[in-house]
């Protein structure tokens, strides 16, 4: 492929040639996959710790009343109620970075080497929005699990 950009720029004199074009295309591919990873695992962590508080309110709910009269305990039941609904919010829809594949009719007869640039700043812009939204993400876990601990050792 890289024989493809040189001939491309050779073609095209006013192009300047990308020796490190594919270099850095795969780089940003191989982030957006850890991002994506990244994204993927916190998830599993958002829906562990909605289970353990979703079990906690569960039993904080059929207590006994001697147990649920102790104002410790409806703390308790209160932080995990919080931990679980926060933990839900992990969940809702986002709007997550995509290529417009419609876009790319555009680029058909467009130079392979202007087209591989461009593609390359839209998956670049792509891993900063995506890594942004993972950043968010695991702040927001990272307090409904600390939540979820104190709530547990309350509740204990």
């Amino acid at each position: 492929m890289e024989a493809d950009t040189r001939a491309q720029a050779k073609n095209d004199p006013e192009s300047p040639p990308l020796p490190s074009l594919e270099l850095v295309a795969a780089q940003v591919a191989r982030e957006r996959e850890t991002v994506n990873a990244h994204a993927e695992s916190l998830d599993t962590e958002a829906g562990v710790v909605l289970g353990f508080a979703g079990v906690l309110v569960g039993l904080g709910a059929t207590a006994q009343a001697f147990v649920s009269a102790d104002l410790a305990f409806q703390i308790g039941l209160g932080a995990a109620v919080l931990a679980a609904l926060s933990a839900a919010f992990a969940f809702l829809p986002r709007k997550y970075p995509v290529v417009e594949v419609l876009r790319l009719r555009e680029f058909l007869t467009a130079p392979e080497a202007e087209t591989r640039l461009t593609l390359l700043d839209v998956q670049t812009d792509m891993v900063v929005e995506a890594a942004t939204l993972v950043k968010r993400k695991r702040s927001s876990n990272s307090a409904t699990s600390r939540a979820s601990a104190a709530v547990a050792i309350r509740v204990a």
